[in-house]
């Protein structure tokens, strides 16, 4: 008798979560690697741990390791570079490999646009006052600082991170609403909002609220998903993937 698929759920966004429970319910051996550890979301519903891969060969010798007979890549839309190292990981070893990604929002307010962090950093006007939502692991992005302040989201009041001089952390725990930002936004004297193009509905007030206040948005491209991987844009699209897989019907 064949054995069933084992995947490796690369996991750090909302449908991944979906995914894995899933996989779960369906009696999927799975297993999910996250890069860092969430806080926003509870545990995954299939055996998990924290570690991500450095090199293309380091991700061939996990997969070989456990035995992993596809990948299915639901990691966070900015972590391109784990992504690329699991389609290159999977190319080499002939492993089946899908990348999932929400749409991006359709932004009909003018907005300026920029590749990275350290792109939009550079576009920040002199004594501007400026809320970025682009990650706490981005703050060094933005120095040398040209702005009169920076206040930069976190969600986890825990995880406190030293920030710079110009730099200050604003907690708070999502549901967010447009009401609500905008209160904030006015309370701090925001002129200018930095964020990335996440997608999806949890994290599309802070752009609401900006574009209705005429505030300054400049808003970061999401990287391209590897050249050449399949790319579904929803959970379930993903789940009939893996079923196919289980079926051993096309997987294209």
């Amino acid at each position: 008798m064949n054995r069933g698929p084992h995947i490796l759920l690369i996991a750090g966004s909302a449908e991944a979560h979906e995914i894995a429970a899933a996989m779960s319910a369906s009696d999927v051996s799975a297993r999910a690697v996250l890069r860092r550890a969430e806080r926003s979301f509870g545990p995954l519903a299939v055996p998990s741990e924290i570690w991500s891969p450095g090199t293309v060969d380091e991700m061939a010798a996990y997969l070989r390791a456990h035995e992993f007979t596809a990948v299915l890549d639901a990691g966070h839309g900015f972590d391109a570079d784990i992504s690329q190292i699991a389609y290159d990981a999977t190319a080499r070893l002939g492993l089946p490999y899908l990348r999932v990604l929400r749409p991006m929002w359709d932004i009909s307010a003018p907005v300026e646009r920029a590749a990275s962090v350290a792109a939009a950093a550079r576009m920040i006007r002199p004594k501007a006052r400026v809320f970025a939502a682009t990650g706490r692991g981005t703050v060094e992005d933005y120095a040398p600082f040209a702005g009169a302040r920076l206040y930069l989201r976190q969600t986890n009041a825990q995880a406190r991170t030293k920030l710079p001089p110009f730099a200050e952390a604003v907690y708070g725990q999502p549901p967010f609403t447009r009401a609500a930002e905008e209160a904030l936004f006015r309370a701090l004297q925001i002129d200018t909002l930095v964020l990335r193009n996440v997608g999806g509905v949890p994290s599309r007030p802070k752009l609401d609220a900006a574009c209705a206040m005429g505030l300054r948005v400049i808003a970061i491209d999401r990287p391209a998903a590897p050249v050449g991987a399949q790319v579904r844009a929803a959970p379930d699209a993903a789940i009939h993937w893996v079923e196919t897989l289980t079926t051993g019907g096309t997987t294209g």
